[in-house]
């Protein structure tokens, strides 16, 4: 059976993977300037929390880049990873993360609180609007639709 997605998937899909991989990619291979310039254009939204911690701060983007990773198979191979249990993990992280920042929003000028949370909710909504999608199956072979 082949899985019909309607096209606000994968564009949900490859907007939430590469939203993740950008601060993957910075935090694991450039934690220092990740750590003083997240998320860039002159604003500072992780320097304001505390001290640098390169190891807290590669960790964090290893979580960002295999959350990366993962989304980025569900939209490539979607045979091997299901979209809900992408939405599931990405709820995982997302929804603690969001609820911690929205709790500390007082570190921040209002520019950059008005940004985190626009950035970070969407990180929230757009995997709840992922998990309640239900996708259609067409009768389709295996073998003819291994081409997705």
């Amino acid at each position: 059976m082949q899985v019909k997605q309607v096209r606000w998937v994968p564009i949900t899909l490859l907007y939430l993977a590469i939203t993740n991989a950008f601060p993957g990619v910075w935090a694991l291979f450039m934690p220092r300037s990740f750590y003083s310039s997240f998320p860039g254009f002159g604003r500072v939204w992780v320097a304001v929390d505390g001290p640098y911690n390169e190891h807290l701060i590669r960790d964090v983007g290893g979580f960002f880049l295999s959350l990366s990773v993962l989304t980025f198979l569900a939209l490539l191979a979607p045979r091997l990873v299901a979209v809900r249990a992408t939405a599931i993990c990405l709820l995982t992280f997302t929804t603690p993360h969001l609820l911690y920042h929205l709790m500390h929003l007082h570190m921040l000028p209002l520019i950059d609180q008005v940004g985190n949370v626009v950035a970070l909710s969407a990180g929230v909504l757009l995997p709840i609007l992922l998990l309640l999608h239900k996708p259609v199956q067409s009768a389709l072979p295996y073998s003819e639709s291994s081409h997705e």
